[in-house]
């Protein structure tokens, strides 16, 4: 504890210890004198409380004796009559006043001693008497009843005792058999009585006094049982009774009463107080056979009544009297202390304030002194001293001047610097050397005295820390330059002198603008001084360009970092200054490397584009002849001729393909793919896909299916071409890679990875196939790249197909994976983020009724467009049919399962299923096979399409083409014939087939080998042949050979229903034939009914009309460089009937178009001299040509067709041409009014 704090703490603590003291002596005497007092006060109020408990104790036997004497009264009006009535009894009673004089008992009874054969009588007298409802309980007969037959007073609590059998309860029992065995009165132990309820119920006692027969003895115990008349029967409600013989006392006494032959049984209810009563007396009380521990208590009525308030007065006034005294008491001493303390207090403040100041001095971390005017040291610190290089006490009374010689006169050094200035100087030590410090003055009052404050600041660490600073920024790889508050340098170092060329000498304390070029160095003034205003770290250079000038004027490109830095009291900037010229030497060449890198993408995309055209040009000649060949129009050719030319077609076909699939790959690559979103509707496009690629299926017995799950948008927004060209590549390897089985197409939602408002659509590939090795998972999807050597010679490609597809849907922001075990299949999944489109088609709306109009004969129309669909309805009545409208494909089928019509016009996108799923099962079902169905659709017709029964026709159509169909329907035709040839070599098989055909309506001729087959084929014609490759004789293959050199099977439909595996080979190999391969299914003959079912359709042939081809006679001016293309070309036109006249370039076509009239213009875009976009803008723009141009171009790049169609160009065709895409051109151009012979000779 500090010492300084006991003079304060004696103060305080002396007054209260003796004030503590004080009270706790007299206090204690006042306490021991009221204590004597109280004992005594205690002892005589014991002494008096039991005299009273004894008191009580009597009063309850002296009572209970009183009631003695009350039933020993009533025995002996009971004995003195022989028959006491109800009116006798109630007059004896009410003399006795037992309320008024024996207050406690309840009542008084009287009950008859009877035996069993005694009961009836006893009941009749009383019920003579008027009693009518008297009955004896308990019920139960018994051998001796004690019945209360009079009870006193008549109140509800003791009319409920009457008739009573009082030996039928135990406690009961035992008091009556003492009583009756004595002839004295005997007490029963507590129970409850029967006038008791539940509510305030008590303890009860019943106390017995037997009565004899007078006339009988009753000396013996058994004379008494035998002379027994009945017993007088006291009932006691205990708190009654002890209010009745306590009186107005029972609020001061707590009575606590226990027979002690039934201790647990309680014998008085009352509510317990808290707490242990101050007096309490047990007395023992035998009564009547029983014995009684009384026990009585006080109450805090009674304790209140003794208590003596002038004692308790005397207590508290002497405390506070003891209290009092030793209060003035402290309170004298604590005035003196104070008084006592507060002069200490003084003293040591001036003491403690001076050794204040000089711990202060002694612990400031710099060196201080205090000085007299004279200059003479009066106190030092030990900073002091070691700065010195003495002892503390050694400085004392020495000049401060002998220290520091350059010091003036102290008075006059003050007036010359502030307080807070810091001068430097030398410092002469007791060694004699010499360092550098800095001092500050000021003064310091001292009474009347005036004394001088000395600090000194050694300066050695901060130099050291200077000279390791610039250490540091010499050996800075970067230049550094130190600028001060007036724009002038302060400090460089090696890297600047080397960077600008100026010597050190040069730059220091030169304005920081010399390093800058002349054209800056005035401006840079302005924002040197706007810097100093708001200083900042600040980075300069790297968005902009900023340069330094050498000593020699070359400028110097630079990077600066500005730092402000606080020297004293003056703001220093600290510049870094970075050479990088290097950096900018490595950017230019990158700018050129990546120049170069363009102009070789250029010469690419230019290789590629001459490329094409180079490759294109031969394909195309090599294509349109090779079909020309293998079409064997004229019939000149050997069929080994026809299936080389065959060949050749589809060998070029397939290096077309490669050829657009390089192209696109490489512009994916490259970048220059654009994407045009639009918006498409997803079951359009899956429509489109199937009606596509379902003819491969069928080829290949395989099932196409697919599927779009509940909630994924009809309508988005995506690359309409591209995600079409996604699907079709993956549903075509999956048909390739698959022999049997089935191909799932299924379009999936989801909704957990939705990005950015748009939906995740999922387009899921499945296939049974052969499966992909987990290990080639990802090699698949590098360009050229297969699963193996041995899959690309089964089933060819050049493995650029899933290359270009991963890249087509990471262009569109999506990703693709794969899952496949091989043997088992596998699983391509898209998933592909889209915009949803804002109105969509509700599934959930209930679909229009069809609209039914006309009469006549009903066609069904099953098409969305409502607006076409009347165009149809308006025909159809025209020609006398009546028309049914259905909007969607499941109305359709609803209405073919039900009604048949005469035609079905059918459109294949329709907004809820394929238009193909209705034409398989109207062709599949027995009561539509025979109708005749047009499909009118914007889907084009499959290249292989067979059903020569089924018009096709694709919108959008001229209104003679409708017209037709319904004259067409309405003409009629003879039946066509049925007759059909069935080859099969099992007999089970062969009539099963042959059962089934006759059910379809077919007349069957069924041949069991080649040559009964052959033999039936000559003898008669047949429309239908249903072979079986696996023949005893002969292969099936050679027996449809020679059935085509006996007679063309051109007009017959030849199904192949076989179990043998059909190879690639093979099926093409069946093609010439149409041939429709149908696999052996057991029962299972829905396929066989398709494809045979297929071809008879029930169309009414149309009327031999004569119709004018619009391409016969035209006269077309072929203009190319090739003369392959011409030799090609010419030929394809020349059997469509056109008249060709071919030029080689531009000015040739130009001259030829002056010289003769011409109704159409294939102009090849790439020719010397004069190539096609010039020509086509000379002959637009100049010579007023008003016939369609036709753009022929190899190059088949992004961009080829708007650029064709700029320069005057009327439509476009890509080199390679197809036979059958040059004649729709033509078709659709010479066909329009005003097409043919636009322009006269010049």
């Amino acid at each position: 504890m500090d010492e300084r704090q006991i003079p304060r703490l004696r103060m305080y603590l002396l007054p209260l210890l003796v004030t503590f003291t004080l009270m706790l002596v007299s206090g204690g005497l006042v306490l021991w004198q009221w204590l004597a007092l109280e004992s005594r006060n205690r002892s005589e109020h014991e002494q008096r409380f039991q005299v009273e408990a004894q008191e009580i104790a009597q009063r309850i036997g002296i009572r209970m004796r009183a009631y003695e004497m009350v039933l020993r009264g009533m025995a002996g009006l009971m004995v003195g009559s022989n028959s006491v009535s109800a009116e006798e009894w109630a007059r004896a009673t009410d003399q006795l006043q037992l309320q008024e004089r024996y207050p406690g008992i309840q009542a008084l009874a009287w009950a008859r001693y009877l035996k069993h054969e005694e009961l009836n009588e006893f009941l009749g007298e009383i019920w003579e008497q008027g009693r009518r409802d008297f009955r004896v309980f308990p019920t139960e007969p018994r051998e001796q009843y004690l019945v209360v037959q009079y009870t006193s007073p008549m109140d509800w609590r003791n009319r409920r005792t009457l008739g009573f059998d009082m030996l039928t309860e135990a406690v009961r029992r035992d008091a009556i058999e003492l009583a009756w065995a004595s002839g004295e009165p005997s007490l029963t132990g507590p129970l409850k009585l029967r006038q008791e309820t539940d509510q305030q119920a008590q303890t009860g006692l019943l106390l017995y006094m037997p009565v004899y027969r007078p006339d009988a003895p009753s000396s013996t115990e058994e004379e008494r049982r035998a002379a027994l008349v009945g017993m007088v029967c006291g009932a006691f409600r205990l708190n009654d009774l002890m209010d009745g013989i306590l009186g107005t006392q029972s609020n001061y006494y707590r009575i606590d009463l226990k027979d002690l032959g039934s201790p647990d049984a309680p014998m008085l209810g009352h509510q317990e107080e808290a707490g242990q009563p101050r007096f309490h007396r047990v007395e023992e009380l035998k009564l009547f056979g029983r014995t009684w521990a009384l026990g009585v208590g006080s109450t805090a009525q009674y304790e209140a009544m003794l208590g003596n308030n002038r004692i308790a007065f005397s207590l508290w006034t002497g405390l506070a009297a003891a209290m009092l005294l030793s209060l003035l008491v402290g309170g004298y001493l604590y005035q003196r202390e104070r008084q006592l303390l507060l002069s200490r207090s003084i003293s040591n403040e001036l003491a403690e304030r001076e050794e204040r100041f000089r711990m202060l001095l002694q612990h400031l971390p710099v060196a201080t002194l205090t000085c007299l005017e004279d200059g003479r040291i009066e106190m030092a610190n030990a900073r002091a001293a070691d700065l010195f290089g003495g002892v503390a006490e050694n400085l004392v009374g020495q000049n401060l001047r002998r220290f520091l010689p350059g010091l003036l006169d102290l008075s006059q050094q003050l007036s010359r610097q502030a307080p807070t200035d810091l001068v430097e100087t030398e410092l002469l030590q007791d060694d004699g050397e010499r360092i550098a410090v800095a001092f500050s003055l000021s003064t310091i009052n001292h009474g009347h005295d005036q004394r001088y404050l000395f600090i000194l600041v050694d300066l050695q660490a901060r130099k050291s820390a200077e000279e390791r600073f610039r250490l540091v920024v010499e050996a800075s790889p970067n230049a550094i330059v130190l600028v001060d508050s007036r724009g002038r340098i302060a400090m460089v170092n090696r890297q600047t002198e080397q960077l600008f060329g100026y010597g050190r000498a040069e730059m220091l304390d030169s304005p920081v603008e010399m390093l800058l070029p002349e054209s800056l160095r005035e401006a840079h003034v302005a924002m040197r001084e706007s810097f100093q205003k708001k200083p900042e770290q600040r980075r300069m250079g790297s968005n902009r360009e900023l340069f330094g000038q050498h000593r020699d004027g070359r400028l110097i490109p630079l990077e600066v970092g500005l730092s402000p830095i606080r020297a004293g009291r003056e703001l220093m900037v600290q510049a870094v200054i970075i050479d990088i010229s290097e950096r900018k030497a490595a950017e230019q060449r990158l700018r050129d490397q990546a120049e170069q890198l363009m102009l070789a993408n250029r010469y690419k995309s230019e290789f590629l584009a001459n490329m094409s055209h180079e490759l294109r040009t031969p394909l195309n000649s090599i294509l349109i002849l090779s079909d020309q060949l293998r079409q064997n129009m004229v019939g000149n050719l050997t069929e080994k001729q026809t299936r080389h030319a065959d060949i050749v077609h589809r060998a070029g076909s397939d290096l077309l393909q490669l050829i657009n699939d390089v192209l696109d790959l490489a512009k994916v690559e490259a970048g220059r793919m654009q994407l045009k979103l639009e918006p498409l509707n997803v079951q359009d496009m899956l429509a489109e896909l199937d009606g596509s690629l379902r003819p491969m299926a069928e080829i290949k017995g395989l099932r196409l299916s697919t599927h779009i799950q509940a909630g994924v948008p009809r309508v988005i927004h995506s690359d309409r071409v591209r995600l079409h060209q996604i699907l079709r590549n993956l549903l075509s390897n999956a048909l390739k890679f698959t022999e049997q089985g089935e191909v799932e197409l299924s379009v999936e939602l989801d909704p957990a990875a939705a990005i950015d408002e748009r939906e995740v659509l999922c387009f899921v590939v499945r296939d049974t196939g052969i499966g992909i090795p987990e290990e080639q998972h990802e090699r698949i999807f590098q360009a050229f790249q297969q699963i193996d050597g041995s899959t690309s010679r089964r089933f060819g490609g050049t493995g650029l197909g899933l290359a270009i597809t991963r890249q087509l849907v990471l262009a569109l922001d999506g990703d693709i994976t794969l899952e496949s075990v091989p043997g088992r299949g596998s699983r391509f999944i898209v998933r592909l983020p889209v915009a949803v489109a804002a109105s969509q088609p509700k599934d959930d709306e209930e679909p229009a009724q069809p609209v039914r109009s006309g009469q006549g004969a009903a066609v069904l129309i099953v098409e969305d467009d409502v607006n076409f669909a009347s165009v149809i309805a308006e025909e159809a009545q025209a020609h006398g049919f009546s028309s049914v409208h259905c909007r969607s494909g499941k109305q359709a089928i609803g209405l073919l399962q039900n009604e048949r019509f005469a035609a079905v016009i059918l459109d294949i996108l329709l907004p809820d299923i394929s238009g193909w799923q209705i034409y398989r099962r109207l062709r599949g079902h027995a009561n539509h096979r025979t109708t005749p169905v047009n499909i009118i659709s914007c889907v084009p017709q499959p290249q292989d399409w067979n059903e020569d029964a089924t018009r096709y026709l694709v919108k959008p159509i001229a209104r003679e083409d409708l017209e037709q169909v319904f004259q067409d329907l309405e003409g009629g035709r003879p039946p066509e014939d049925r007759k059909l040839l069935l080859v099969e070599d099992v007999e089970v098989e062969r009539e099963h087939y042959r059962e089934h055909l006759k059910q379809l309506g077919f007349d069957v001729v069924a041949s069991a080998n080649g040559e009964s087959a052959r033999k039936a084929y000559a003898e008669g014609e047949f429309s239908a042949l249903v072979i079986d490759l696996d023949l005893p004789d002969q292969d099936g293959f050679e027996l449809l050979d020679s059935l085509d050199r006996e007679r063309p099977l051109d007009g017959s439909r030849v199904v192949i229903n076989t179990g043998v595996d059909v190879n690639q080979q093979n099926l093409q190999r069946l093609r010439r034939y149409s041939a429709v391969v149908v696999r052996k299914a057991g029962d299972d003959l829905d396929n066989l009914s398709s494809a045979v079912q297929g071809f008879f359709s029930g169309l009414r042939q149309p009327q031999n009309s004569p119709v004018l081809d619009p391409l016969e006679g035209s006269r077309v001016l072929l203009v190319d460089d090739d003369v392959r293309n011409i030799y090609a070309l010419s030929a394809l036109l020349d059997e469509t009937g056109m008249k060709v006249t071919a030029a080689r370039d531009g000015v040739e076509a130009i001259d030829c178009f002056q010289r003769e009239p011409f109704d159409l213009i294939l102009m090849d875009m790439a020719m010397p001299n004069m190539d096609g976009y010039t020509a086509t803008r000379v002959l637009k723009q100049e010579h007023g040509c008003g016939i369609p141009i036709i753009a022929l171009t190899a190059h088949a790049m992004k961009g080829d067709r708007e650029k064709c169609i700029t320069a005057g160009a009327d439509d476009y065709l890509a080199k390679p041409v197809s036979r059958q895409e040059l004649l729709d051109m033509l078709y659709r151009w010479l066909e329009q009014p005003g097409g043919r012979h636009g322009a006269p000779a010049a």
